[in-house]
């Protein structure tokens, strides 16, 4: 019974940071000054075709496994596929948010960029929760951990490497298909930049809910 107490809690635990993410990703999109890095590329597609942003989010991570099979070759678990059930639950609450969401008056710069702020804010409260649900990664880790273990590097760097890559082909495509930086803009940055480190600030801030969270009930 124990055992299964975790287990809930756990995946309780995984639903709040995956509920939490898709707000944040929905908020930031609303705002209109651009996403999260992890993100950019399925809000700028989503602009230049018919598809939601929730919608380019489940491809997309189909195609981060997909990678991810192709770093680890041989070493590559099929148990991976199941990043896809997070993966599709995210996709389909960033659009009901972004639905839900959509009477927010983000209609001047100051707005859209408090707006952004605040989804950077919850974004990292996501991940904290989705990071100590230890349940089940989400393809943009599972990427990174791919590419760690493939080329040997610290889990950390190619993160860093990887949030720009992703940034990169997002300019890249909404140059071509926007002309201009549509979609790829200072919220990106400032994401970038600030999530990480308002994650590690509520887990050491958070040493009683840290522990609580990762400890079998």
């Amino acid at each position: 019974m124990g055992k299964f107490k975790s287990l809930v809690k756990q995946y309780l635990t995984l639903c709040l940071g995956l509920t939490l993410m898709a707000i944040a990703v929905a908020l930031s999109k609303l705002a209109g000054l651009g996403t999260s890095p992890i993100s950019s590329i399925p809000n700028v597609v989503s602009l230049i075709t018919p598809l939601t942003i929730g919608q380019v989010t489940i491809v997309f991570m189909v195609i981060l496994i997909l990678l991810e099979a192709a770093f680890l070759r041989h070493d590559f678990s099929w148990w991976a596929w199941l990043q896809l059930v997070p993966s599709v639950i995210f996709g389909v609450l960033i659009d009901a948010f972004t639905s839900w969401l959509k009477w927010l008056p983000l209609h001047n710069y100051g707005a859209q960029l408090l707006a952004t702020f605040v989804s950077i804010v919850i974004l990292a409260w996501g991940v904290y929760f989705e990071v100590n649900s230890h349940t089940i990664l989400m393809a943009g880790e599972g990427i990174v951990t791919a590419a760690a273990i493939a080329l040997h590097r610290q889990f950390p760097k190619v993160k860093v490497w990887s949030d720009g890559t992703m940034v990169v082909v997002a300019v890249v495509i909404a140059l071509i298909g926007l002309h201009g930086l549509v979609g790829v803009r200072e919220g990106t940055v400032l994401s970038a930049l600030i999530t990480g480190r308002l994650v590690n600030y509520y887990t050491e801030s958070n040493p009683k809910l840290t522990d609580w969270l990762q400890a079998e009930v």
